[in-house]
Formats: structure tokens, C-alpha cells, sequence
């Protein structure tokens, strides 16, 4: 990933600020979750991040999820994931499932 690559992602969020402070936080939520990410990782965390910032400020919803389609996800990346999606303001409930996969993801390939 180059910073370029980065760049993309965060100016396609519709406020660069706010991502940059969004994947700080992040950042900091999973380090003290002790959760470690590889490069390839966080660029696909990094991407959703971005997402849902977008979907954040334009107010535009997800379709709704069946919760029992993540039943193998673990309780602690759901709610990390519900953490990070607290950050944000007008989020679907289910974009924490979503969100959480990218935890599970990590926790398992690590």
C-alpha cells in the first residue's frame, strides 16, 4: 500500500479530516483490543472506514443484515466493531456486523 493508495481511500470518505481522526481511532480501539492487523488488512479496514464515514454524512443506510448470518463471528469483534461504529452518528445498526468481520479476520489470520 502506498500513501497514495491511502490517499484515495480517504478523500472518497467526502471529509479527509474526519477519516484520518476515524482511522486514528481505529487504530487506537484495536491496539488496546490487542488486534494486529497486516498491511493488506488495514487497507480493506481502512476502505470500510471510509465507507461508512461517506455513508455517515450523506445519511444512506445499508440494507438491512440476518445477524444470524454472523454467528461465527466472536462476541469481542462485534463489539469492537459496535465501538467503532459509535464513533460515527445516523450508522445502520448492522453496519457493526459488516465492521466486525475485519476483526474476526485479523484475530484469525494472526
Amino acid at each position: 500500500m502506498t500513501a497514495l493508495d491511502m490517499e484515495k481511500i480517504i478523500e472518497k470518505s467526502g471529509d479527509a479530516a474526519r477519516c484520518r481522526e476515524l482511522l486514528a481511532a481505529t487504530k487506537e480501539i484495536i491496539a488496546q483490543a490487542e488486534v494486529v492487523m497486516n498491511e493488506t488488512q488495514w487497507l480493506s479496514l481502512a476502505s470500510h472506514l471510509s465507507a461508512m464515514l461517506y455513508r455517515s454524512i450523506n445519511k444512506e443506510p445499508i440494507q438491512p443484515l440476518d445477524s444470524t448470518m454472523f454467528s461465527e463471528v466472536s462476541q469481542e469483534s462485534i463489539k469492537l466493531a459496535a465501538t467503532v461504529c459509535g464513533l460515527l452518528p445516523d450508522l445502520h445498526e448492522d453496519e457493526k456486523y459488516l465492521l466486525s468481520i475485519h476483526f474476526e479476520a485479523a484475530k484469525i489470520n494472526n
